[in-house]
């Protein structure tokens, strides 16, 4: 078959000239029977030498969906931290203020690289609780060698550690199911009793038990109407597939390492009152205002790539990627300083050398949400050590001088390995962002 018949006979075929030497190819197998070694030879040879210019695609690249209930979660946020900062005194007098101090440095930590990991392994996934629907009972029980674990070891000290963990962590899987105002009304809730000289320790116990049940209801309940209410054409059984070990164990590491950089400055003093939790509020606040800003990218990216080829890591894809980063960036220093200069004047005592360094801890950990993102927890997890290694290093001639230490080195070694794969987005895009 000669390469004019070839052609013809493809283009006859598609109505239309073929996109590549494998569309032809195809076409002349199927159709004309052409063996499929020939079929290869002959439709490379009916394409043209100087290949014509990609043509710019006519459709819209869709919009990706974002975590809904913003506003909900800030509220939230505000009022469980608040609340858990107001525990801070009823539990010291009862316990100690030594026995608080150990239970939060250990609890910090703990909750965090829980929470992360369970965001990479199931609850950052589109299945998300679907995930953990029979699991349950494994839960139930890792929530239960939560607290008897550490108590065993420390006392006092452990089983406190050991209920804030598990509050916290229910506190994540309630979020992800949506039922953000029934865990903030339970935090809240438990606040004026604690203070109304009920058994601090009792009342934080029962805290527990509550989100542990809540949770574990969240886990088996599907969102939005039942399944067997639905006509059975739009019954979609989504598929579960959860992330791999590997993040889940990049991105738990990184999070118990924010962690001890929270509890790691002595001169924070996290026992001492509600003085440390209220100084957090700004920052944590900040740090879910910028992670929601990061979810543009999910637009940017597709939207200005756009008849990009792979191999071009320059232009307007690059500067809008990296833009994002920078509002993200701005709108966590606005809110850090703006909401810092609010609790001054609310609690005068947290200091300006810890308020920073609460800030630049909450940079990091936007950076190590974004490197989770994009497939290289594994950049993350050094710098974050490093961090945590400079922050014990470091003398503290002012109060969270420490603190904002370790944040800082975790900033500037994570900084680079973020900018490169968002100067790159064509090859990101391709061989990283939402891959498992």
């Amino acid at each position: 078959m000669t390469a004019a018949r070839a052609s013809g006979l493809v283009e006859a075929r598609l109505g239309r000239p073929p996109q590549d030497a494998l569309e032809a190819a195809v076409v002349l197998e199927a159709w004309a029977g052409v063996p499929a070694q020939q079929a290869l030879e002959t439709a490379s040879a009916c394409m043209p030498r100087t290949p014509a210019p990609p043509a710019l695609s006519g459709t819209r690249p869709a919009t990706p969906r974002r975590p809904p209930r913003m506003a909900a979660e800030g509220a939230a946020l505000l009022a469980t931290v608040s609340a858990i900062a107001l525990w801070a005194a009823p539990l010291a007098a009862a316990l100690g203020d030594g026995v608080v101090g150990r239970a939060l440095t250990l609890a910090l930590p703990l909750a965090l690289g829980l929470h992360s990991a369970l965001q990479a392994r199931h609850l950052g996934r589109p299945s998300g609780l679907d995930g953990l629907r029979h699991r349950r009972a494994a839960l139930i029980v890792g929530a239960v060698a939560l607290v008897a674990g550490p108590a065993a070891v420390l006392g006092s000290a452990g089983a406190l550690a050991g209920l804030l963990t598990v509050t916290w962590t229910s506190g994540s899987i309630l979020l992800r199911r949506g039922w953000v105002a029934g865990y903030a009304a339970v935090v809240v809730g438990a606040t004026p009793v604690m203070l109304a000289d009920v058994p601090a320790l009792a009342v934080v116990a029962a805290v527990a038990t509550i989100a542990t049940a809540a949770a574990a209801c969240a886990i088996g309940t599907p969102r939005g109407r039942r399944a067997a209410d639905e006509p059975r054409a739009r019954r979609v059984r989504r598929a579960v597939v959860p992330g791999p070990w590997t993040r889940m164990a990049g991105a738990g590491l990184a999070g118990v390492g924010i962690g001890v950089l929270l509890v790691g400055d002595p001169s924070v003093g996290w026992a001492g009152g509600p003085a440390a939790a209220l100084a957090l509020l700004p920052s944590a606040v900040g740090g879910l205002w910028a992670g929601h800003a990061l979810w543009r990218l999910a637009d940017v990216f597709p939207q200005a790539l756009s008849g990009v080829p792979a191999c071009d890591g320059t232009g307007p894809s690059a500067r809008r990627s990296v833009g994002t980063l920078a509002g993200a960036i701005g709108r966590l220093a606005l809110t850090t300083v703006v909401g810092s200069l609010a609790v001054v004047l609310v609690a005068p005592g947290p200091g300006a050398g810890v308020l920073a360094g609460f800030g630049v801890v909450a940079l990091a950990g936007v950076l190590v949400a974004l490197l989770e993102s994009l497939g290289r927890p594994v950049w993350a997890t050094p710098a974050i050590a490093a961090g945590v290694a400079a922050e014990l290093a470091v003398p503290v001639p002012f109060d969270g001088a420490a603190l904002a230490a370790g944040g800082a080195v975790a900033v500037l070694l994570m900084a680079p390995a973020a900018l490169v794969l968002l100067a790159r987005p064509a090859r990101t895009l391709a061989t990283a962002l939402w891959i498992p």
